[in-house]
């Protein structure tokens, strides 16, 4: 046999083969379907319906048996690929670039990522702002509890522990002002000095900012705070210009500093009971020693009309024409004139005193009042300036601590002072603490 007939054969034999007509191979068409009427083949030309919800699918063209006649299934085959459709792409110009497209699709892309996470960064933002703010105000709470202080133990530098120091400072110098109405004192001075010292202001302790909690509090804290340093300082300087009149009057050799000059010099201006007890017990002069003379000119007494400041003596009692030196007048003698003199040198001369217009004559001595100038005329100038000022500082300690009284009304308790403050600020903190409770936050 030829090489073409073998070529033929074995062609006609792999194609078997593909379709299946060999001898215990598949056929090509498929696995058998059923039609629902259990495998029971309906006659030609009948058509039974599909069972209810069976999906049936499009009849499709017969194809022959391969055994019985390849080359016809072969075209049966070819025919029902031609009858599928196959699927089709449809262009679509819409103007834009190629390009676009993908930067569309980018950005879609960046937008998915980038939306969700902007959200959950403002979110986080928010929550620590409002955390942030939870935090701060809690602290201010806890500070101002700091600042107010306990009742039981509430610390030198606390609302209410300086407002209690600020009470011990105001008793000494309410002591004072009823023993010698702040005159030069070391005793008194070395009280206030200790008193003064406890006013312990600890800046660590209160300069925190309190808005947070209460916009006005801070200004009152800073305030009532400033106001207790204010007195401190306002010690400080009564205490150094004191020192300084000390040493001013330890020069001078007679006194051992301004107390002691105080004390001299008011016991020489002052007429004791034993010198003359009209004068000494007189609740107009305060028993100053010294008087005005007031003469008027007449027929057998041409001295020039006007006044002289002279030192008063002992009574003239009675028609006596001398003093009586025991400072007072019998029962049985009634006084009738004082003992003065204008120089210490000069001998004693008499004249009435005068209690009233009526008794103004040519001669007559009137008592003086107290004043600052009146004083002067027997401690100095200098002294009393030294000592005017140095009540005068205490004064205003004393006012800036308690207040100033009304003058319109005097017997109203002062307001205005150290003290009021500290009560004033100590109610608001104790109205905030109770109004403003802590609030909640996720920081420790």
């Amino acid at each position: 046999m030829s090489d073409s007939k073998r070529t033929g054969s074995r062609d006609i034999s792999e194609l078997k083969q593909r379709l299946g007509l060999k001898k215990g191979a598949q056929p090509a068409t498929g696995s058998t379907k059923t039609n629902g009427s259990g495998g029971v083949v309906p006659p030609p030309g009948l058509n039974l319906p599909p069972p209810p919800g069976m999906v049936t699918a499009p009849a499709q063209p017969a194809i022959p048996n391969a055994a019985d006649d390849p080359f016809g299934a072969m075209n049966a085959m070819a025919a029902v690929g031609k009858v599928q459709r196959a699927p089709e792409i449809v262009i679509v110009n819409d103007g834009k670039p190629v390009e676009n497209v993908g930067t569309k699709s980018m950005g879609a892309t960046i937008a998915r990522i980038a939306i969700p996470a902007v959200a959950a960064l403002v979110a986080g933002v928010a929550v620590g702002k409002i955390g942030t703010s939870a935090a701060f105000h809690n602290e201010g709470r806890a500070d101002l509890q700091n600042v107010l202080g306990e009742d039981s133990n509430p610390g030198p530098s606390t609302v209410i522990g300086l407002k209690a120091n600020l009470l011990g400072v105001q008793k000494v110098l309410d002591d004072w002002k009823t023993a010698n109405e702040w005159k030069p004192s070391k005793a008194f001075e070395t009280k206030l000095e200790a008193a003064v010292i406890k006013l312990n202001v600890e800046s660590q302790k209160w300069f925190k900012d309190k808005s947070s909690v209460d916009a006005e509090i801070a200004g009152k804290i800073y305030a009532f705070y400033g106001g207790v340093a204010e007195v401190r300082a306002m010690f400080a300087t009564h205490a150094s210009a004191a020192r300084d009149d000390d040493k001013t009057y330890t020069k001078a050799g007679k006194f051992t500093g301004l107390e002691e000059a105080s004390k001299f010099l008011t016991a020489e201006g002052q007429m004791k009971d034993g010198d003359n007890a009209f004068v000494a017990n007189d609740q107009n002069s305060q028993g100053f020693r010294y008087a005005v003379l007031i003469q008027v000119p007449t027929d057998r007494d041409p001295s020039p009309f006007g006044a002289k400041i002279v030192e008063l003596g002992p009574p003239v009692c009675g028609g006596d024409t001398s003093p009586n030196t025991t400072g007072r007048c019998p029962d049985d003698k009634p006084l009738t004139n004082f003992a003065y003199r204008a120089e210490p040198s000069e001998p004693w001369r008499t004249a009435p005193p005068a209690r009233s217009s009526n008794d103004l004559v040519a001669k007559s001595l009137v008592l003086t009042f107290p004043g600052g100038v009146r004083d002067s005329l027997v401690k100095g100038a200098g002294f009393v300036v030294s000592d005017a000022y140095y009540s005068k500082r205490l004064s205003g300690l004393y006012e800036r601590i308690r207040g100033k009284p009304d003058p319109k009304d005097p017997e109203r308790k002062p307001v205005g002072g150290l003290i009021d403050e500290g009560n004033k600020l100590e109610s608001s903190i104790k109205t905030i603490l109770d109004q403003k409770k802590d609030r909640f936050t996720f920081f420790m």
